[in-house]
């Protein structure tokens, strides 16, 4: 279950780090913004919408976790399954006003994902092991999550926007694949 709650988790740091690194680079290029522009509106609203999420999903997991054990994991899958085509729509937005749209739904679903990351980890690790399990998990999330701009960059640096969009739907698949390991 460690190992799960790991690859979940995994595949939103991979999803992340790609959106952080070029998300802003992309909606640039794609409209003909200044990346300043761009990069205000891409991670405004995701911000904006994942802290939203983050303190409505801490509310929402402390009220049913008790009564439904397993919530916090459904909300988690449930949270990655609805992201995934975010991630697509953002890629093949055709307007930056829909971008930002794409953009702020995705922050919803990463922050209803997040706010039970660490603590669906402590679900199923005995308290005796949780710091180590808690050190494994995030730094495996993160050495394999590093990879995810390498894979935008070469797609983009080979195929311009059309790589972009691609990699977005592999982001997107990326959620997907995370959601059924969970």
């Amino acid at each position: 279950s460690a190992l799960l709650a790991t690859a979940g988790l995994m595949a939103v740091v991979f999803v992340n780090n790609a959106y952080l690194s070029w998300a802003p680079k992309f909606v640039a290029r794609k409209f003909d913004l200044t990346v300043g522009v761009a990069g205000n509106g891409m991670m405004l609203y995701h911000h904006i919408a994942a802290f939203a999420a983050i303190m409505l999903g801490a509310f929402v997991t402390d009220a049913f976790v008790k009564s439904r054990p397993r919530f916090r994991l459904g909300l988690q899958m449930s949270a990655l399954l609805l992201g995934a085509p975010t991630l697509f729509l953002i890629g093949f937005s055709p307007s930056v006003a829909f971008a930002w749209v794409a953009v702020a739904a995705y922050g919803v679903f990463r922050g209803l994902f997040e706010v039970n990351s660490h603590a669906s980890l402590f679900d199923v690790v005995p308290s005796a092991h949780r710091s180590t399990a808690e050190g494994m998990m995030t730094m495996i999330a993160f050495c394999i999550g590093s990879l995810s701009p390498l894979m935008i960059g070469a797609l983009s640096g080979r195929y311009g926007i059309r790589g972009f969009e691609i990699g977005f739907v592999v982001l997107g698949v990326s959620y997907v694949v995370g959601a059924a390991m969970l």
